[in-house]
């Protein structure tokens, strides 16, 4: 009889243990994002669309007021090759374009993966070692004083490389590039 309630109540303490631990968890801190992401909306064309993606739960508007910053848990997030997770993600898409491709209608999109600059160099080495895989590798985009931005050609139109995907993809990446080249 004594087990029996020394096991329940160990089974109760570990319940309790366990729900204390997750609401720590949640309640982590999240990291402040830096104005290159936070206002990343101003740098985009016309018609595209964007998401910020972070390392924590809840839900911010940016400070830009454009578009939204989404937040779910890390397992969740999708990363090239090879890397861990990063600072954020950036989705972009463009609802308004659609481009042909043999599965059907794709519209144009691009996501970016900012990582800390103090971390270029271990990034650099990873999309060197990389190159030799075939699908979803690291690819450098851009970088600013605080972030090295990396990409991959799966996150570049769905993987899709036509010369209408392209053509639709361009302007982003020369807008996203101007944006950058002021924050180094």
């Amino acid at each position: 009889m004594k087990t029996k309630l020394l096991l329940g109540s160990l089974l109760v303490l570990i319940v309790l243990f366990s729900g204390c631990i997750q609401e720590v968890t949640k309640e982590q801190p999240k990291e402040e994002l830096a104005g290159e992401i936070l206002n990343i909306g101003k740098a985009i064309p016309e018609g595209w669309n964007y998401t910020v993606t972070q390392n924590f739960i809840g839900e911010v508007i940016p400070a830009s007021g454009y578009g939204k910053i989404m937040t779910q848990n890390s397992e969740e997030m999708s990363i090239p090759h090879g890397l861990w997770k990063p600072v954020a993600i950036v989705n972009f898409t463009n609802p308004n374009e659609e481009f042909e491709y043999y599965q059907g209608m794709k519209h144009p999109s691009l996501r970016l993966y900012f990582y800390h600059v103090t971390e270029k160099k271990e990034i650099m080495e990873i999309i060197n070692k990389e190159i030799i895989y075939s699908w979803c590798i690291p690819i450098y985009f851009d970088e600013t004083k605080k972030y090295v931005i990396v990409t991959s050609p799966c996150y570049i139109n769905n993987g899709i490389f036509t010369e209408e995907a392209i053509n639709y993809y361009s302007p982003l990446e020369k807008s996203l590039k101007e944006y950058f080249d002021k924050f180094k």
